[in-house]
């Protein structure tokens, strides 16, 4: 038993990093009982849960591979040995320092989630360098970082990074990660409760390192944005590293504070783009590998082409072959990525520009001449926004292809987007107009013509 504890012990170092590997496998002991009963002995309760979370099963896998019986095999908590009274005294060891814990919550940052699972594109490279400096106290950068992105593109991925990181440096960091939502929902309590005093040293007092995500929840919260622009004085004062995450920039958020948002973008802010074909390919690659095989290249190139925005969906692909070819005793092929396309995702050629000039073009009766001017015209400035801002979502090119397709700069790029996404949420009208040409966009055989009237509304 001894040697498959020692080779899968062997395995797990090569999956993960020396300094985790260090702190949570190197301690667990052997250890066989009378009756012949296997359990890996863990030094505390905190240590037990996590490996069982994050190690555990990885654990087991490798060792069923080495020839032990993965049924058989259980964590437990290892036995206090008996001390004298100055063996305690002249004892130099440390306790592994444990996270904070407030309410019974400990920290709640996904272990999976590190730098050397994060697969830097062109589009994420200087998010992916600014959480890492961060991470690593550079003060060259500031104590702040703001990581803007859609839904799937990877600042979850990064904010936990930068917790797990930290906290490999140092397991004592009271490191407090929690949502918007979250946060709010804790004050709620707090007040009912009348145990604001609570509240306010947990977040401004007993914080090393905050990690906040989906800021724009915070959207008409004033009480919530007040308690928050508070706290965030607190830490600013004392150099305490701040970490946010939105699908919006501060400034575009409806019902947003100034005095907030000035707070939201005092540091560093970093957009992150939706990966391009090569970054689709690694990130397929690391999936893969994660799971333990092979991915055939033609097989990799078709989910690459037809998922182009969302990593989780590209994850989901691959989890999915690995299941479907497992339990239909099927080889990874074409035939079963198609299958799993269709279960994900439709599987439409892909938008280019070209298309979405056309459709915005049809739809307000302008040429795309008229597009790429220099006109202020609002007949003409909002369909360039509109274009531009499907062109974002539908579409693979970077802001500057865009922008060029324009004749704008990235920044125009940008700030349409903002303008229309702001817009969506707000008016209505936008929000339906823009959920039709949408169809049309994703339906390019429907009609077009027949739901359009001369002030292009429909």
């Amino acid at each position: 038993m001894e040697d498959i504890w020692r080779r899968t012990k062997d395995d797990l170092q090569d999956l993960i990093s020396s300094n985790c590997f260090k702190m949570w496998i190197d301690p667990i002991e052997l250890v066989i009982s009378r009756e012949g009963k296997i359990s890996l002995a863990c030094p505390n309760r905190f240590f037990l849960n996590w490996v069982r979370e994050n190690y555990f099963p990885e654990i087991k896998r490798s060792w069923e591979k080495h020839g032990g019986t993965a049924e058989d095999i259980q964590l437990r908590l290892a036995a206090a040995p008996r001390r004298s009274q100055q063996d305690k005294e002249d004892s130099s060891q440390l306790p592994l320092p444990l996270p904070p814990e407030e309410n019974g919550r400990m920290y709640r940052l996904n272990r999976r989630f590190t730098f050397d699972q994060f697969v830097v594109g062109s589009g994420n490279s200087f998010a992916f360098s600014a959480s890492f400096a961060i991470a690593n106290g550079d003060s060259g950068l500031g104590s702040s970082l703001y990581l803007l992105a859609d839904t799937g593109l990877g600042k979850s991925h990064l904010s936990h990074a930068i917790g797990n990181h930290i906290l490999t440096q140092n397991s004592a960091t009271r490191v407090c990660y929690l949502t918007a939502e979250e946060f709010t929902n804790e004050m709620v309590v707090a007040i009912k409760q009348r145990r604001m005093d609570g509240f306010k040293e947990r977040y401004r007092n007993k914080c090393d390192v905050l990690l906040l995500e989906e800021v724009q929840f915070l959207s008409g919260k004033e009480k919530t944005q007040a308690e928050l622009a508070y706290t965030l004085d607190a830490l600013n004062r004392v150099n305490k590293r701040v970490i946010f995450t939105g699908t919006q920039f501060p400034r575009d958020i409806p019902k947003l504070k100034s005095k907030l948002q000035s707070r939201l973008t005092a540091g560093m802010v970093t957009h992150i783009e939706p990966p391009d074909f090569q970054t689709r390919l690694k990130i397929l690659e690391k999936k893969a590998d994660n799971e333990g095989i092979r991915l055939p290249s033609d097989v990799a190139e078709v989910l690459a082409t037809h998922i182009t925005r969302d990593v989780r969906q590209l994850e989901s692909c691959v989890i999915g072959i690995v299941a479907k070819s497992s339990l239909l005793q099927k080889p990874i092929d074409l035939r079963l990525a198609h299958d799993v396309l269709e279960s994900v995702c439709d599987s439409r050629e892909a938008i280019n520009i070209e298309q979405v000039q056309q459709v915005v073009c049809q739809y307000f009766k302008v040429s795309v001449e008229a597009l790429k001017s220099n006109s202020r015209k609002k007949g003409v400035v909002y369909p360039r926004n509109l274009g531009m801002y499907f062109c974002r979502k539908y579409t693979d090119e970077t802001l500057e292809c865009i922008g060029q397709a324009f004749n704008r700069s990235h920044a125009t790029v940008i700030h349409a987007v903002d303008n229309i996404s702001r817009q969506i949420q707000q008016k209505s009208g936008v929000r339906n107009q823009v959920e039709f040409l949408g169809q049309q966009l994703e339906n390019p055989s429907s009609s077009i013509s027949r739901y359009v009237t001369h002030d292009g509304q429909a």
